[in-house]
């Protein structure tokens, strides 16, 4: 085959050429005029070449990838260059006459016109550079044919329906949806969070890790990106916080066989709660509709191409993880068509749910194409490129399974203490006598699953700093890079706290959000501030940003005391290296408490801290110094080869010396609602009325103080048998 058939037309413009008529002819409500030469001559009168921005840039974006699916342009012939830029010049005019047949498309010369300038910039600027990119292109092979597949499959699930708008106003009101201070249903954040599991796990088998982890973030940036400017594909910012979160999970874990059995579990997760949402059980079973793919043929057409596009995707995504791990993948498979089944059952008992075959047909027959696809493959699993010879490693492989097994234990540990942490905090909330605020903090009325999200949360406030601590330490930096880490690590917190807990508690802790109206109206950041708040912003778009910086100012100063704690008693940090830190931490410390306390927009907190405590110390003095006694008992917890006399004795100081702190912190006297009670009554009595005497009140907190202290000992332990693992 000569130069012009290698650098010109090939298989790969045929399907451009079918996406880019997609988007031109979307959304095919064809009606033909009743007489198209009128029509034709109308067409080319028009000889406007300005029409908007939005268009303009999409037409020269809707060409530009038509010679980068061409072998590298240099030295190609004259035959070859003029086949690129006739076919393309071809196939715009084309779409513009049939669009003459649209009543919802706007045909103009004006489109050719731009769609030639992004074919001529593709053509002889992008090409050549991208040709000089990346030189010599080797075919993959097929384990990484399928995998990139896979890749794209996703991209194209992500992407519907393809159709781009420009236009400032569908702009705006796709921000006002990513920033809606609404929280979007568990569902969609946990398959956000597995999908990009899965999606490192693509990449690492085929790339070095570095370039893995920049394809995935561009991925999934890109993504939320273009959902921005994509018609009917909204995005919510906590979806890009879910794959952010998965993103750091794949820092952490390092390779594709650690990160298998995550995504595989979280896979299976995301599926279960998608198909048991909304959670709303009704009486009676409904009527189970036996007809096959009979759901596809009616309602939202686009909707039900998503769905199969789900189904296979993660169909496939299964079975992919299940085939690196050395599964069956005949038994996963079954397991996988048996499981999908077993859910459409159970949705007999739900509201707004229809039982269907359907969903379970499609897993099937995407299972057994699947499977044909891994053994076409022809490999065991996908392999990571690996640095270390093939002799080394295999002398190294007794090590790793000898070390490996004390992480693997205490990840077993950690689970059945989250489960049991679940059952008896979904026990405990149902008793007379706990406190309303308890009782009411929680999503589903206090739902199994979302107490076991809100243990994640309270594991996450251990092993967030810890694992930031042991991240920085990698630094030239450490101080600095752990006060970005820190805040990072109260992102995954907030996330996990808002698919746990009611919006409602949120705002009772944090605050509720009044900066745009203290800024627009107030004028608090003066007039240019204002002016530009309500000319460009809304209060819907600046609520979820407040929110975030709201909860991280009551985050991080516990997080970063513990995090001083942990490198000074359990990692034994050189004194210099604590004291950068300490240093680097308390303008932010100060910051928090200005945010918190200072400019708060609830009552709450400012009403439960004692103005003026003794010794000369304010109430937000004696609780800093609670959170410091804290954190230095779970250092004193966790510590690895050491007596744990001076753990015990500590524990036993810290209770009484914690009620002293935390009665001296709070409120003696609060004023409201015509009743009058203090601080430590709100705080750990049953309600604002009945009053408990001061030795219930010890008792109480005696129990929340070590709860908490085991928690947060339980999250840093779970955090380093992570690293451990790991690293194992």
């Amino acid at each position: 085959m000569g130069e012009a058939a290698t650098a010109g037309l090939n298989r790969w413009h045929l399907l451009l050429a079918l996406l880019i008529a997609y988007g031109s002819l979307y959304p095919f409500d064809f009606t033909p005029p009743d007489a198209w030469l009128p029509e034709l001559a109308h067409l080319l009168a028009d000889t406007r070449l300005w029409s908007s921005r939005g268009d303009v840039l999409g037409n020269v974006l809707l060409f530009l990838p038509w010679a980068l699916v061409s072998r590298p342009l240099a030295g190609a012939s004259a035959r070859a260059q003029w086949s690129l830029l006739l076919s393309g010049l071809a196939l715009a005019a084309g779409l513009q006459v049939l669009q003459i047949a649209l009543p919802s498309r706007d045909a103009a010369v004006s489109d050719i016109v731009w769609n030639m300038v992004g074919l001529l910039l593709g053509q002889f600027a992008l090409a050549p550079w991208v040709g000089r990119m990346v030189p010599n292109a080797v075919p993959p092979g097929r384990n990484a044919t399928l995998a990139w597949a896979m890749f794209g499959l996703w991209l194209a699930n992500q992407t519907m329906p393809y159709v781009p708008s420009l236009d400032a106003a569908q702009l705006r009101i796709a921000l006002k949806a990513f920033l809606a201070p609404a929280w979007p249903s568990a569902a969609p954040l946990l398959w956000a969070f597995a999908n990009v599991l899965v999606l490192g796990h693509l990449t690492l088998g085929h790339l070095s890790r570095r370039d893995a982890l920049m394809t995935v973030l561009a991925a999934l940036l890109g993504t939320a990106a273009a959902r921005l400017l994509l018609v009917d594909h909204p995005v919510h910012w906590l979806e890009l916080a879910a794959g952010a979160a998965a993103w750091v999970s794949l820092l952490c874990l390092r390779s594709a066989e650690r990160i298998a059995p995550l995504a595989l579990a979280a896979l299976l997760t995301a599926m279960t709660v998608a198909a048991l949402a909304p959670f709303d059980w009704r009486a009676h079973a409904a009527a189970f509709n036996w007809q096959p793919f009979a759901a596809y043929l009616h309602g939202n057409m686009l909707g039900n191409l998503r769905e199969l596009l789900d189904t296979v995707w993660y169909a496939a995504a299964v079975l992919w993880l299940a085939h690196a791990m050395n599964a069956r993948l005949a038994g996963v498979g079954a397991f996988l068509v048996a499981w999908v089944l077993a859910l459409e059952f159970t949705q007999l008992w739900i509201a707004q749910r229809s039982a269907d075959i359907t969903p379970v047909l499609t897993t099937l027959l995407a299972v057994l194409g699947m499977i044909r696809l891994l053994r076409w493959a022809g490999e065991s699993k996908p392999a990571p490129k690996d640095p270390i010879a093939a002799p080394v490693r295999a002398s190294l492989e007794g090590d790793v399974v000898a070390t490996s097994a004390a992480p693997l234990r205490a990840l077993g540990w950690a689970l059945a203490a989250w489960l049991a942490g679940t059952a008896a905090l979904a026990w405990l909330i149902r008793q007379p006598g706990v406190p309303y605020n308890l009782r009411e903090l929680f999503l589903g009325n206090g739902h199994p699953l979302a107490i076991a999200v809100f243990i994640l949360a309270g594991l996450s406030l251990g092993a967030g700093p810890r694992l930031a601590l042991a991240l920085a330490q990698s630094a030239p930096r450490p101080a600095l890079r752990l006060a970005w880490l820190l805040p990072v690590s109260g992102l995954l917190s907030l996330l996990l706290l808002a698919l746990s807990v009611t919006t409602e508690s949120l705002d009772d802790i944090a605050g509720s959000n009044n900066l745009y109206w203290w800024v627009t109206e107030g004028e608090t950041w003066g007039a240019a501030a204002a002016a530009f708040f309500r000319n460009t912003l809304t209060a819907q778009m600046v609520a979820p940003l407040e929110r975030t910086v709201r909860f991280l100012a009551l985050y991080l100063p516990p997080a970063a005391f513990l995090a001083v704690a942990l490198a000074a008693i359990e990692l034994r940090l050189p004194a210099r290296r604590i004291a950068a830190m300490t240093a680097v931490l308390l303008p932010l410390l100060w910051l928090c408490k200005a945010v918190a306390f200072d400019w708060s927009s609830t009552d709450n907190l400012n009403e439960l801290i004692a103005p003026d405590g003794r010794l000369g110390l304010g109430g937000g003095g004696y609780l800093y110094l609670l959170l410091a006694l804290g954190a230095v008992h779970i250092a004193l917890l966790v510590r690895r080869s050491a007596p744990r006399w001076p753990a015990l004795t500590y524990t036993a100081a810290a209770v009484p010396l914690s009620w002293w702190l935390l009665s001296h912190g709070l409120s003696a006297e609060i004023h409201k609602y015509g009743q009058v009670y203090s601080g430590v009554q709100f705080l750990l009595g049953p309600d604002r009325i009945e009053q408990l005497t001061e030795g219930a009140l010890q008792a109480r907190w005696a129990a929340l103080y070590l709860a908490l202290i085991a928690t947060g000992s339980a999250g840093v332990i779970l955090a380093r048998a992570l690293r451990a693992a790991r690293a194992s």
